[in-house]
């Protein structure tokens, strides 16, 4: 019995080692990419680096970080979750994102506070660091 329970602790730490979020509300048809497949998202789901959140019109998505930070994904847009490491423990941080195109609202949390410069959204035309708690981004 000891060997069933190890091996399913196992197995849940390994399913769950890359999320990095879960999608809180969804409107529309929202999908994430991966390498293998194209999903469309429900509220609950879980997001992993590298994962494309792609909104389609009157579509939207609130996704909630490890770290507590908020965004919320407009329509028409394409976001790559490129990197997320939460790690206070070990003062280990990364928040990297790029809005290829669309608009957000992004509201900061832990990371935002313990480690703000470890923060970095690109665009095509630019990078945004946190310099507050609150900021809104649109390319077009």
């Amino acid at each position: 019995m000891k060997y069933i329970v190890l091996l399913l602790v196992s197995f849940f730490v390994v399913v769950n080692a890359g999320e990095i979020a879960v999608v809180k509300m969804v409107k529309g048809t929202v999908l994430a990419k991966t390498h293998q497949r194209v999903e469309r998202l429900k509220a609950g789901d879980s997001l992993d680096e590298k994962m494309i959140i792609i909104t389609k019109s009157n579509s939207l998505a609130v996704i909630i970080f490890k770290d507590n930070s908020v965004l919320n994904l407009g329509e028409n847009s394409i976001l790559n979750l490129q990197r997320f490491v939460f790690k206070p423990e070990e003062k280990s941080f990364a928040f990297n994102l790029f809005l290829k195109k669309g608009s957000l609202i992004f509201e900061s949390g832990k990371i935002g506070a313990l480690a703000p410069e470890d923060f970095e959204m690109r665009t095509p035309q630019g990078i945004v660091a946190i310099r507050g708690t609150k900021f809104a981004v649109r390319v077009k």
